[in-house]
């Protein structure tokens, strides 16, 4: 087909005719203008949004070409200029004809004249994608490469469009104008290039660029929020009509800093020395923590790390100290730790902060989940300090992109260096949704951390999973941490990370070798096997005989209150909150009958708890419970998992429902957590389950929260047990328990239990990686365009299919 060639016997308004923004003032904002802010401002944000795997495959792409960055900014800049036509010029159309003159006129009053209430018009967005793919090819593009560009900077709204909705585009000759409308855009393109000192691009080699689906991702993420920051008129005032543009270009560069200035989007900048102790002071660094710092001064390379170690090893620093060594190392721009609930991320957060004051480090943390406001607010009154958040300005509502700058406004923490929040915030960077390139490459150039991954069920290991692919396409360091993992879940996520860094499926990848002693560390690199190293635990987690016994239902308010009647704290973890308020009612009924001085504190938590009242709680048992606390004399805390998984606490003993046997690990780790001296028998009792001739019986609704499956089988393999030595039990009864169907024995007269449960389970693990299914990206081995990113757009706040939990 032959390449469309654009006229040039149309007389073409000054350049900086076309309006790009105008508010209800009578001052315009130039288009030509806006395209000299973006590009100036993409330059900035270049090796601040994206990683250095996708910088130099950007780079790459054009490195035919001469200044290969100065063509991205300006390309960027470009992402309006579909904006230069009758369809966009006709929504200001007293202005528009003022200021393109008589040439301009029939084609703008045309359609003045048709548009009475709603907008029929192809959007700019699609007119630019249209324009630059035959700007591209008459230049000399391959078709492949133009389609990709376009696309890339037509896209800056947050979708796509689909590649019959660009042909349909051709044909609405009213609204993109045409021959004459081309023409123009054509010589405001190469005067504009010429202003940013760039060659006549149809003098440039661009028959040799080559455009990989991933670099049109990155070029379409700096587009995009290249367009937002230049889009705040606090920084970029519009100019109005008339403006010396050869002057304007000069002045871009200084306020593109102030910009990024204005929004303190700076990459974090670790110190030079990384080791455990310049980070966290004389601590002698436990076992897992040497053996992380030792790989993390050897890597030249991206990495996929995973430390599964108990309670108590220092997990979260040895995270923190490597991710640091490898921003430094690789020039990242920082780091984001990912945790499974609000809770863990407002704990995490005050470990990251105290680090940063330890090193007298001013940088800003931000906090991403949905209720961060309200806890930063309640933290901000109790330190009393002023919750100042930025933002950025919304430009004029007629350009329809004030939604996609109020997103930028409340999510840029996913952007900038430090952030914290639960996992689902990076995950919905797989989840096909407008701007989800945006979320990608915002963690490219950070490292990803995700903590207590044995916490997720099926939907969100799945797209954990195809998170992890991408992450391992771009170049991203990740660290995953866990208390226990099931020896096949750990070869998914090596495997995962692997075929996204070597461009293959996941399915192409081999197992990993047979694992080291738990704990132990795995560090898989892009080209190499894994490798797996045992790590000794620290004398507080060495050989803890946990004495397990059975309380009945009817039997907890007893046991519990005989535990602290001569001293002494209790937890009682379960696995709903219908329960927590039936065992706190009947305590609480059996301690006002007991002398004053022999009742004990009684503490609730659940996460139905309102933000302030969940954080006044959870300030109450650090205080009274944590590595520093003043203990009480006698005290029952009852609360739901948020004890598991949450809160760093130290009991004396437990009652916990039963729960799959990872959870009842991670629970159990909370006794003794902070010393085991003179405390006698470390004691884990189960409730919340009843033995009969046909199998166990658990509690109404508890099938909402964990498969039945699994808790016949954590019981089958606990039952009979006296003793649980952590950690040397604890790979053997987590690989039983999730491993292959023979691993666990069915009891005697549980079959028919065992079988439905066993149906129940298979059809739950199909129906939740389905699900995943429907929602996630491509893997970014088999993506063929970047529309498949945003074709059939899903919720991205649906990164949880419910409160269950499977594997």
């Amino acid at each position: 087909m032959e390449r469309e060639r654009f006229r040039a016997d149309y007389d073409p308004p000054a350049l900086g005719a076309a309006w790009g923004k105008a508010s209800t003032g009578a001052i315009p904002h130039p288009l030509a203008c806006h395209v000299l802010d973006t590009a100036a401002v993409a330059k900035l944000v270049f090796p601040v949004l994206l990683g250095p795997t996708m910088r130099t495959e950007l780079l790459d792409g054009f490195a035919v070409l001469p200044d290969p960055l100065g063509w991205i900014a300006l390309l960027c800049g470009l992402h309006d200029l579909g904006k230069f036509s009758p369809a966009f010029q006709a929504l200001r159309a007293s202005l528009a004809k003022e200021l393109l003159g008589t040439s301009a006129v029939d084609d703008v009053d045309w359609l003045d004249a048709v548009r009475v209430r709603t907008r029929t018009d192809t959007p700019h967005g699609v007119i630019t994608e249209l324009h630059m793919q035959q700007l591209l090819l008459s230049w000399g593009a391959e078709r492949l490469t133009a389609a990709r560009i376009s696309a890339a900077v037509g896209g800056h709204h947050g979708y796509f469009a689909e590649s019959k909705r660009v042909q349909q585009a051709r044909g609405t000759i009213n609204d993109h104008g045409g021959a004459k409308w081309a023409s123009w855009r054509q010589t405001m393109v190469e005067a504009l290039a010429h202003l940013v000192a760039l060659p006549l691009p149809s003098a440039a080699q661009w028959q040799q660029v080559r455009l990989s689906h991933q670099a049109a991702v990155s070029l379409a993420a700096l587009t995009s929020v290249s367009d937002w920051i230049a889009s705040d008129n606090t920084n970029f005032p519009y100019a109005g009509a008339g403006v010396d543009l050869s002057q304007y270009t000069k002045t871009r560069a200084a306020a593109a800093r102030a910009a990024m200035d204005r929004l303190g989007w700076q990459p974090w900048s670790p110190p030079a020395d990384t080791s455990f102790t310049a980070l966290f002071g004389p601590e002698l660094p436990r076992p897992v923590q040497l053996v992380v710092q030792q790989w993390s001064t050897s890597l030249t390379e991206p990495a996929l790390l995973i430390v599964e170690a108990p309670t108590g090893e220092g997990k979260t620093k040895a995270a923190l100290q490597f991710a640091a060594s490898m921003v430094r190392q690789r020039g990242l721009a920082g780091m984001f730790v990912a945790l499974p609930t609000r809770a863990t991320s407002n704990q995490i957060l005050d470990v990251v902060t105290r680090l940063l004051d330890g090193l007298g480090d001013s940088t800003t943390v931000g906090l991403v989940h949905s209720s961060a406001n309200d806890y930063l607010a309640a933290r901000a009154a109790e330190q009393r300090e002023t919750a100042a958040p930025g933002d950025v300005s919304v430009d004029d509502p007629a350009d329809g992109d004030v939604k996609a700058r109020e997103w930028f406004t409340r999510k840029k923490n996913l952007l900038i260096g430090l952030g914290v929040g639960t996992v689902d915030q990076p995950m919905k960077a797989v989840i096909r949704s407008g701007h989800v390139f945006v979320r990608l490459a915002g963690l490219s150039n950070k490292v990803v951390v995700i903590d207590e991954m044995h916490a997720y069920d099926t939907y969100m290991s799945t797209l954990l999973d195809r998170l992890l692919m991408w992450l391992g396409r771009m170049g991203v360091p990740v660290v995953v941490l866990s208390a226990t993992l099931p020896s096949r879940r750990r070869t998914e996520l090596v495997a995962a990370w692997q075929a996204g860094a070597q461009g293959c499926g996941c399915t192409e990848r081999d197992a990993v070798g047979s694992a080291a002693a738990y704990p132990r560390a795995t560090l898989a690199l892009p080209s190499r096997p894994a490798q797996q190293v045992p790590v000794a635990a620290c004398a507080l987690n060495s050989g803890r005989r946990v004495q397990l016994s059975r309380v009945d239902d009817s039997d907890v308010v007893r046991w519990v209150l005989n535990r602290v009647r001569d001293g002494g704290c209790v937890a009682v973890i379960h696995n709903l909150v219908s329960r927590v308020a039936s065992t706190c009612a009947a305590l609480r009924s059996e301690i006002a009958r007991l002398p004053t001085d022999e009742q004990p504190e009684l503490i609730a938590i659940t996460g139905r708890m309102s933000t302030k009242e969940r954080h006044c709680v959870e300030t109450e048992l650090h205080g009274r419970f944590g590595p520093e606390g003043v203990r009480p004399h006698r005290a029952i805390v009852v609360g739901t998992q948020v004890l598991e998984q949450s809160l760093d606490l130290d009991f004396d003993a437990m009652v916990s429902d039963l729960a799959p046997i990872d959870a009842l690990i991670q629970r159990v780790g909370r006794v003794h957590r902070h010393s085991r001296t003179g405390r006698g028998t470390l004691t884990l009792a189960i409730t919340g389950v009843a033995d009969t001739s046909d199998g166990p019986v658990f509690p109404p609704y508890l099938s909402t929260v964990y498969q039945p499956w699994v808790l016949l089988r954590t019981w089958a393999v606990l039952r009979d047990r006296q003793v649980l030595v952590c950690p040397d039990d604890v790979q053997g009864l987590v690989d039983d328990v999730y491993g292959p169907d023979e691993a666990v024995s069915c009891p005697a007269g549980w079959q028919d239990a065992w079988d439905r449960a066993a149906t129940r389970m298979d059809a739950a693990l199909a129906h939740e990686r389905h699900r995943a299914g429907m929602m996630f990206i491509p893997m970014p081995a088999s993506m063929q365009h970047p529309r498949e990113l945003t074709v059939r757009p899903r919720n991205p706040s649906q990164t949880r299919l419910s409160s269950g939990r499977s594997r």
